[in-house]
C-alpha cells in the first residue's frame, strides 16, 4: 500500500510536469523590433483574434509599455459590452479582485517597470497578460509586407514585392497555392436549416502549385486566385509565417512573345571577362495612355495593351529573361521603378539607381549585376542646367548667345545625363563609366540634338579624366534613345570623334524661324570629343517601329579602346513587329525594341 501511494504521486507528478512544458512549447510569442538607428521599437503580439502592434519609445520606461498593454486588454475584454448603470459599481468591485495585471520576466525573475524599454525586453524573457504567457523573440526573423501584383496572367512570373527584416531570402522558404472552389461545404442535416445556394456551398481550398519565390502561372490557373505563403529564415532561426492572396484572377496571356525567342540567345550569363548590356526605351504610363497615343500614335493596338498593368508583366519577363549585367532604361516611369523593377530586379541580384527629369513622372534608370559591378558613385546632370553652370561648356555657351531661340530650347528641355561609376568585381582596377540619356525627340531639331550631345561628352570626358589612375582605368559605355539616324551629324560626332560647323544638321531642310522670320540658328559649330566609339550593334533596320515611322533611334556605344563586342543578339524579324501591325502591341511592351550586346574587356 504505501509503494502503491509513491507510485500514484510520481505518476501525478509526471503528469504535471509534462503539462507545464507542453503549455511552455505552445506559448504564443511577443516579437519585439528594436534597431539602434530607430528612437522607437515594436511591440507586437496577439490578443484574441488579432495582431497588436505597440510603438513605443525606447526611453520609456517598462512600466509605460505594460499599462498601454492593459489598457489595450481591458479594451478588448469590454468590447462589445453593455454594462447597465446600476450594475456598473458591482462590476467595478468585482474587477478591482480580478483586475488584469502585466508583467515581464526574465530568468522568472520579475524586471524592475522603471528599466527602459531597450533594456528591459530581452530575448527569452517572459511577457504575462493576466494568464496568457508570451515568449520575447527580439528581432526574429521576419515578414515586414508582402505586396502582389494587381493584373497577372498565365505564362508571366509573378514576383512578390517581400520586404523581409533580419531575414535571408535565400533560407527563407516559400509556398505558392492555386485556389480550387470546387470542393463542397458540408451543410447541416437539421430540419430547421435551409439549404445553401450552389455559390455557398464551395469552400475556398488551397492546391499547392510551387515551393519557389517567383512563380509562373500556367493555364489551368486561369480564374483562379493565388496564395502566397512566407516563412522568414536566418541563421536557423524561422520567424512567423505570413501569407497573401492576390486581389484578382489568373486571366489568359497573350501566349509565345517575339522577346521569347531572344531568350533563347540570352539563357546563359555573359561568360567571365564580358558583361551583357541592355538598352532599352521602354515607353512611359504617362505618353502611352493619352488620347494621342489611342487614337493617334497607336490606334493599331488594343487599348488593354497600353495599360500599365499589363504591359508591367511583358516587361518584367523580357528584362529578366535577359539575363543582362547591365540594363540601361529610358522612359521609367518613376512609381514602375519603385514597385516594380526594384522588386523583380532584386530577386535577380540586381540593384538600380533612377534620376527624374524635372517634373515629369518619367525618367532614366539603370540597373547592374551585383555579382559583376560595384556602384562607386552616380553622377546626373540636367543637360541644360550643365550648359548654363559648367566651365568646360563656357565657348558651347558663348557661341550660343548669338542664337537666344536655341540657347532657350536646350537649357528649358528637362532632357537629363544619368552617369555611374562601376568598378568590376572580376578585377577591381577596371572602371566603367555607364552614362544613359533620351535626347530631344522633335525631327527638325537636329541641331539641338547635336548641343545637347556636346554637352553630355564634355561632362563625360570630365567624369572619366577624373577618376582615371595609374592603377585603373575607366572606360566609356554610352546608351539611350538618342532620336538620330545614322545618317545623322548626331551620329556622325560619336564614330568619328567630330562634326564640322558645314554639317547640314546645323542647318535643317525645314529649318525652324523666330517670331521675327528669322533662322533660329545663323552658323553652326565645330563639335569634337576623344573618345573612340562605335555601336555595338552595328545598325539594325530599326530599333522603334510606329504606324507612322519606323527607324533606328537607340544605341550602346563603347569605347573601343578598352572595349569590344563579343556578341549581339539578333532582334525580332520583321514578321514578328509586324505580326500586329506596329509597336506596341500585344506582345510587344513598347513601341521600342530592345538592343542587346555582350561588351568584353579588352585584354591589357
Amino acid at each position: 500500500m504505501f509503494l502503491r501511494r509513491i507510485s500514484l504521486r510520481v505518476c501525478t507528478f509526471v503528469l504535471v510536469e509534462r503539462s507545464v512544458l507542453c503549455r511552455s512549447f505552445a506559448m504564443q510569442r511577443c516579437v519585439v523590433r528594436c534597431v539602434p538607428e530607430e528612437e522607437k521599437m515594436t511591440i507586437s503580439y496577439r490578443l484574441g483574434e488579432g495582431q497588436r502592434n505597440l510603438l513605443r519609445a525606447k526611453t520609456e520606461t517598462l512600466g509605460g509599455a505594460l499599462s498601454r498593454i492593459v489598457f489595450n486588454t481591458n479594451k478588448y475584454l469590454n468590447k462589445g459590452k453593455k454594462k447597465k448603470k446600476a450594475k456598473l459599481e458591482a462590476a467595478n468591485a468585482e474587477s478591482d479582485s480580478n483586475a488584469i495585471t502585466a508583467q515581464l520576466t526574465f530568468n522568472r525573475v520579475k524586471v524592475d517597470d522603471d528599466i527602459p524599454n531597450s533594456e528591459a525586453w530581452q530575448e527569452g524573457a517572459i511577457l504575462e497578460i493576466g494568464e496568457d504567457r508570451y515568449v520575447v523573440n527580439v528581432n526574429p526573423p521576419m515578414v515586414k509586407s508582402v505586396v502582389l501584383p494587381t493584373s497577372i496572367m498565365a505564362g508571366f512570373p509573378v514576383f512578390p514585392r517581400l520586404d523581409l527584416d533580419f531575414a535571408s531570402r535565400q533560407e527563407s522558404s516559400y509556398t505558392w497555392y492555386r485556389e480550387d472552389s470546387s470542393v463542397p461545404t458540408p451543410t447541416s442535416n437539421s430540419g430547421d436549416s435551409k439549404r445553401k445556394s450552389n455559390e455557398d456551398d464551395k469552400q475556398t481550398n488551397w492546391v499547392q502549385a510551387s515551393h519557389d519565390l517567383i512563380y509562373t502561372p500556367v493555364n489551368s490557373d486561369i480564374g483562379s486566385k493565388l496564395k502566397f505563403v512566407c516563412t522568414p529564415k536566418c541563421d536557423g532561426k524561422e520567424g512567423v509565417t505570413m501569407e497573401t492572396v492576390t486581389t484578382c484572377q489568373v486571366e489568359a496571356g497573350p501566349g509565345l512573345c517575339p522577346f521569347e525567342t531572344r531568350h533563347l540567345y540570352t539563357k546563359k550569363r555573359a561568360e567571365k571577362g564580358c558583361f551583357r548590356v541592355v538598352s532599352y526605351n521602354i515607353l512611359a504610363d504617362v505618353y502611352a495612355k493619352t488620347e494621342l497615343s489611342l487614337t493617334v500614335l497607336y490606334p493599331y493596338c488594343p487599348p488593354y495593351a497600353l495599360e500599365l498593368d499589363y504591359r508591367r508583366q511583358l516587361l518584367l519577363k523580357e528584362l529578366v529573361g535577359y539575363n543582362a549585367d547591365l540594363l540601361v532604361l529610358q522612359e521609367t516611369g518613376k512609381s514602375l521603378f519603385n514597385d516594380a523593377l526594384v522588386p523583380a530586379l532584386d530577386l535577380s541580384d540586381m540593384d538600380g539607381v533612377y534620376i527624374g527629369k524635372g517634373q515629369q513622372s518619367e525618367g532614366e534608370a539603370i540597373f547592374y549585376h551585383r555579382d559583376k559591378f560595384r556602384l562607386l558613385s552616380q553622377e546626373d546632370i540636367n543637360v541644360g542646367e550643365c550648359l548654363s553652370s559648367d566651365p568646360s561648356c563656357h565657348d558651347l555657351q558663348k557661341w550660343l548667345s548669338h542664337s537666344p531661340a536655341v540657347l532657350n530650347k536646350v537649357t528649358s528641355r528637362s532632357t537629363v545625363l544619368q552617369v555611374v561609376l562601376l568598378e568590376s568585381i572580376e578585377d577591381p582596377s577596371r572602371r566603367l563609366c555607364v552614362a544613359n540619356t533620351h535626347l530631344y525627340w522633335h525631327p527638325r531639331a537636329p541641331h539641338v540634338r547635336l548641343v545637347q550631345m556636346a554637352v553630355c561628352l564634355k561632362f563625360l570626358e570630365k567624369i572619366v579624366n577624373s577618376n582615371s589612375t595609374q592603377d585603373s582605368s575607366v572606360s566609356l559605355l554610352l546608351c539611350g534613345d538618342l532620336n538620330s539616324h545614322p545618317t545623322s551629324g548626331l551620329y556622325e560626332l560619336l564614330t568619328k570623334q567630330a562634326v564640322p560647323a558645314s554639317h547640314t544638321d546645323w542647318f535643317p531642310a525645314e529649318p525652324q524661324t523666330t517670331d521675327d522670320g528669322k533662322l533660329e540658328l545663323q552658323e553652326g559649330v565645330d563639335l569634337s570629343h576623344p573618345f573612340t566609339l562605335t555601336s555595338a550593334c552595328g545598325l539594325p533596320d530599326y530599333t522603334n517601329y510606329v504606324g507612322g515611322f519606323q527607324g533606328t533611334l537607340d544605341y550602346i556605344m563603347i569605347d573601343t579602346c578598352q572595349l569590344a563586342v563579343n556578341q549581339t543578339i539578333p532582334m525580332p524579324t520583321h514578321e514578328e513587329v509586324t505580326a500586329n501591325t506596329a509597336l506596341p502591341s500585344i506582345v510587344f511592351p513598347s513601341d521600342h525594341i530592345a538592343i542587346i550586346a555582350d561588351v568584353e574587356w579588352k585584354k591589357t
